[in-house]
């Protein structure tokens, strides 16, 4: 089942990107908080590389795990990050997607210079400003990022952002709170001229098509991959 949901959701990416005529790459992540190792292999097994954990314990028990980590899957922490999770988040993931305290920031710099790991982040904004999210508010960018650069992190390095649209049946906001991601990432790329500036994460099983078509290339998906919980 997890093979044919995987054909199925790419071949819906595809989809989607010939009508929008994307030609850039969306990454599709499985986020597989809550489900076992033997679900995650399955998704290794069919081609699965990319993966995202909600809790860091939860994560850690199974991507340190030598049947999961000896296939090198990719592992994103998407969730809220508690600064004494830095060490095991550093250790298990290439990317936390979750960072809206500088706070954390400095707890992941000072464990990636221990352990001399380079660490790629996004910035989570709170764009549909709801109140029990995480998430910077989109007023308070431009602090942030001024903060990032005037510290100037040496293990770290900032991807992009990210943000988790609005939990509402109300498409126009979903809309809206995407496309208000896609204004602020590149307001910050003219800004900031780095590069590797690339990812905007957003779009989950619910509404990751209105995600692409507002400009996201990296989708995070686990109930069309899993089915439900």
């Amino acid at each position: 089942m997890i093979k044919e949901n995987l054909l199925n959701l790419y071949e819906k990416v595809d989809s989607i990107k010939t009508k929008l005529n994307i030609n850039y790459e969306i990454q599709v992540m499985c986020v597989s908080k809550t489900r076992n190792k033997d679900e995650i292999i399955e998704a290794i097994n069919a081609g699965q590389i990319l993966f995202g954990e909600n809790r860091v314990l939860e994560a850690y028990d199974k991507f340190n795990s030598d049947e999961i980590k000896s296939r090198n899957p990719r592992l994103h922490i998407i969730g809220h990050l508690q600064r004494n999770k830095a060490k095991q988040a550093v250790e298990i993931s290439n990317m936390v997607q979750s960072i809206d305290k500088i706070e954390t920031l400095d707890a992941l710099e000072n464990i990636c210079k221990e352990k001399n790991k380079k660490m790629d982040f996004l910035i989570e904004i709170n764009t549909s400003l709801e109140t029990q999210k995480y998430g910077i508010l989109p007023d308070k960018y431009k602090l942030f990022v001024e903060e990032i650069f005037n510290r100037t992190y040496k293990f770290c390095n900032l991807r992009g952002l990210m943000t988790v649209g609005p939990f509402t049946t109300d498409l126009k906001k979903v809309k809206d709170s995407f496309n208000k991601l896609f204004t602020i990432f590149n307001k910050i790329k003219d800004e900031i001229k780095k590069d590797d500036f690339d990812i905007l994460s957003m779009g989950m099983s619910n509404d990751y098509e209105i995600a692409i078509e507002e400009g996201s290339n990296l989708i995070r998906i686990g109930t069309l991959i899993f089915g439900n919980r």
